[in-house]
């Protein structure tokens, strides 16, 4: 597993979520109404699939030779639900079960296969948010509790490494990520005639074990490395259209591989340094402005850069290890009566991957999305969100190139209490 794939699927608290929640509390056009409602429940089937044209390879896991891709699906039902306390406590519990499939173009040499195939629940996370002082001051406390698999086979691996490739932007990739913590610190207030949020928060991750071969004998453990996340965000008026920016700092430490492996003439103990990585750190720039277009209920055109420095590899930087990642797009809905409104999103994404790899899950690619949908108010506090989705995107892995297309469909049904 790459640093960028482990980076990808770490559980990690958004703290720029709670920076644009606290600075749009502040704002004129959300004074009369409650930013979250005391109780919520979503449930959003959804169903995804990618073709590659041919040409688009990977190597297999134990370094035998190389396989070509033709397909990768996956259907997820996503699960969250969140609880108001009183005027102050909020809880916040999500989690997933997924089914993928990634089929080849001939068998994979180590294992005689020619599909890979990955099931079963993610891991649960859970999140409680305080109002320490007034709107001013919210503590949070997250955990990410291990229900998902994280001992897997080698066909299971091969699978997650195309599955949770960020080219593929897949909804569910992962399962298991190991049990993690995480606490933060939001602070806000008005400086001018914007709201302004600071945040920081610590995560903490634990030992687990990634892969457990088909022979029985275990994998070995995992010390994902701990990250540190600095927010700062914004939020006002430019001229009668909304505007929220943010930033993000992300800052990790070692991940390291049991240490207990020995090799070499006699046995003997390997030096823990020989498997130790560090992700290099994560900048990320968000922004979005929401347009007072009459004719849509909703108008707003959006962008994140995310940058990725290079990491270290026994305590060397490696080369051509560093990324940039850009996603863009206009989403909008429009007013088919006061309970319904058509949903449009346009997106385009710039992923230029990491040189120093030649998976799918480094791989660079350039695409763009259609989503079309209805959003629908149904009853006493329900809605529904029914949505089809078609990608096409150019992905080059090391000195392949291939064309692919995508295609999703799925819908989420909501209920405030």
């Amino acid at each position: 597993m790459t640093p960028l794939h482990r980076a990808m699927s770490r559980g990690r608290l958004c703290v720029v979520v709670g920076v644009c929640a606290v600075a749009m509390r502040s704002t004129p056009l959300q004074a009369q109404e409650r930013l979250f409602p005391a109780r919520t429940a979503t449930i959003g089937p959804v169903y995804e699939r990618w073709s590659f044209a041919s040409g688009l390879l990977q190597p297999v896991g134990d370094g035998s030779g190389v396989v070509e891709l033709k397909s990768a699906s996956a259907w997820s039902l996503p699960l969250a639900a969140s609880i108001g306390f009183g005027a102050r406590w909020t809880f916040d519990l999500s989690t997933a079960v997924s089914n993928g499939t990634v089929r080849l173009r001939g068998a994979d040499p180590s294992l005689g296969k020619s599909e890979y195939s990955l099931s079963g629940f993610t891991d649960v996370k859970a999140r409680l948010t305080a109002r320490v002082v007034g709107d001013n001051v919210i503590a949070t406390l997250g955990a990410n509790l291990p229900s998902g698999a994280t001992s897997l086979d080698p066909e299971e691996f091969a699978a997650l490494r195309v599955l949770a490739a960020p080219a593929l932007a897949m909804q569910t990739p992962a399962l298991g990520t190991g049990p993690g913590a995480t606490a933060g610190l939001v602070l806000a207030r008005r400086i001018a005639s914007w709201a302004w949020a600071f945040g920081a928060s610590y995560e903490l991750r634990r030992t687990y074990t990634p892969v457990a071969f088909a022979t029985g004998t275990p994998g070995q453990n995992v010390d994902p490395g701990d990250a540190l996340h600095l927010s700062v965000g914004a939020d006002g008026l430019l001229g009668q259209h909304g505007m929220t920016l943010a930033l993000t700092t992300d800052v990790f430490t070692k991940d390291q591989l049991d240490a207990n492996v020995r090799g070499g003439t006699g046995g003997t103990l390997v030096a823990p340094d020989a498997f130790t990585t560090r992700l290099g750190p994560i900048v990320t720039i968000d922004g979005q402005l929401r347009l007072a277009a009459p004719r849509f209920r909703e108008l707003t055109a959006y962008a994140v850069e995310r940058y990725r420095a290079p990491y270290e590899r026994r305590g060397s930087r490696v080369d051509d290890s560093n990324a940039n990642y850009l996603d863009a797009g206009v989403r909008a809905v429009y007013p088919l009566s006061p309970s319904t409104g058509v949903l449009s999103v346009l997106n385009l994404r710039h992923q230029t991957g990491l040189k120093s790899d030649s998976t799918l899950a480094t791989a660079a690619t350039a695409g763009a999305g259609v989503t079309l949908g209805l959003v629908r108010a149904i009853g006493d506090g329900y809605s529904l969100q029914p949505f089809v989705r078609v990608d096409y995107a150019k992905i080059k892995s090391a000195n392949t190139s291939a064309g692919a297309t995508g295609q999703a469909v799925g819908v989420t049904l909501g209920r405030r209490f």
